[in-house]
């Protein structure tokens, strides 16, 4: 229906999780538990129509338990994802999956052209990722930078920056960061300073996380006017949010030498 509704193929992927040797200690293990509701944010956030379900196979019983308590984060993904056990599940995929797509070791027919029911060919099996990969979240690169400006957003409240943009087809550039937790972020338009021109929204609010890299981004500015960069903590109650930020506009004739005007509120 989606893929008539828009004129073009609509592809939708099913995942396969294989939660064999996942002991209770390493799943309710902090680094594990953040990592889960990071994958979670990025899915619902970015890709919501893109999941078909998601299949948890091998699941240790205290798992159903685990999961009734984080469905209610996500509800709309997480409605997607369905628990198998460690009995029968390959019986119960190949009720929803081919067999001939499903590979060897998951119960199906499909193999490398050697015959390897692994499938190496087209799947990278998990394994022990090398440190020069690994990301620290210590490691903040604006706390520390001399051209960065700090800003602390109470709970419950929010902050405007509000930005005047003399030129029209300027760029409207930005890169920040959190001390700690998220922040939820838009950016907003309108053609005076007055109180009563009416805000546009340009780019929606959502909540970014930026534990792993700063969040940069741009925005074509398509005409002048006042451009207002909202960092919004109003939905939480108990902290506060210390952001680091640089933001800055590129007039059109400073595109190619990339030359730049600061912007200061």
């Amino acid at each position: 229906m989606q893929s008539q509704k828009c004129g073009k193929p609509i592809t939708k992927v099913s995942y396969i999780y294989n939660f064999e040797g996942m002991t209770i200690s390493k799943a309710t293990d902090r680094t594990s538990i953040e990592l889960l509701l990071l994958g979670t944010r990025i899915f619902q956030d970015n890709y919501p129509e893109r999941i078909r379900e998601i299949y948890v196979i091998n699941a240790a019983a205290y798992f159903s338990i685990l999961f009734s308590v984080v469905k209610s984060l996500a509800p709309q993904l997480f409605n997607k994802v369905y628990i198998l056990g460690a009995e029968k599940w390959r019986e119960e995929l190949l009720d929803v999956i081919d067999a001939d797509e499903l590979p060897g070791f998951l119960g199906g027919n499909k193999t490398d052209p050697d015959g390897n029911p692994l499938c190496n060919s087209f799947i990278i099996h998990g394994t022990t990722i090398p440190e020069n990969y690994y990301l620290k979240k210590s490691e903040k690169n604006l706390t520390h930078c001399p051209e960065a400006k700090k800003l602390t957003v109470t709970r419950l409240s929010k902050e405007n920056l509000t930005f005047e943009v003399e030129e029209g087809n300027s760029l409207l550039e930005w890169e920040f960061e959190t001390k700690n937790k998220d922040i939820s972020f838009g950016v907003y338009f309108k053609e005076n300073s007055g109180n009563e021109s009416k805000l546009i929204e340009l780019l929606p609010k959502r909540k970014i996380d930026t534990d792993y890299e700063p969040e940069t981004g741009m925005l074509k500015c398509e005409q002048s006017g006042i451009y207002v960069i909202v960092f919004d903590n109003s939905y939480s109650w108990l902290f506060e949010k210390e952001i680091y930020y640089k933001i800055r506009i590129v007039r059109p004739n400073e595109n190619q030498s990339l030359e730049s005007v600061d912007l200061h509120e």
